[in-house]
């Protein structure tokens, strides 16, 4: 049995999923690659499944969040790929004038300009220093611009 070369796989600056050039459009399979993503080195990123290694070239993070949302005092964020998680602990990273937030490696996934904006809504600044907070639990945010 002879197999088909595997697609070249692409994520853009906005957590769009790319193979061969084409937009994914599915979901399901684009939530089964983010889920199955592992980084072996700076910006080497691969899909393993079945022990074979699939290299996808990312833009900028691997991850993007669309929107953020609360539930019972939580932030939840939801992911390009459909996933919702609880905000990871840690702090937020601003490179660039652009958000990111750390879910498996640093600063692995950029905030959308909504989820942000939402975030912002519970924004303090204590001695010169930024935190989102929610429910008395509080995610530093790192300017590097500065």
């Amino acid at each position: 049995m002879e197999y088909l070369p595997a697609p070249k796989l692409f994520i853009d600056k906005d957590g769009q999923w790319y193979a061969d050039g084409v937009l994914m459009t599915r979901m399901d399979i684009v939530k089964f690659f983010a889920s199955h993503l592992r980084k072996e080195s700076d910006n080497q990123y691969y899909i393993v499944w079945q022990n074979e290694w699939y290299p996808v070239e990312v833009e900028d993070a691997p991850f993007y969040v669309k929107s953020v949302t609360e539930q019972n005092g939580q932030p939840m964020i939801l992911l390009y790929d459909g996933r919702e998680l609880p905000l990871p602990q840690g702090n937020m990273i601003i490179k660039n004038n652009i958000p990111y937030i750390s879910l498996i490696w640093p600063a692995d996934t950029k905030l959308s300009r909504a989820a942000y904006n939402e975030l912002c809504r519970n924004a303090i600044e204590r001695n010169g220093q930024y935190f989102i907070n929610y429910g008395g639990v509080e995610w530093p945010v790192i300017d590097l611009n500065i």
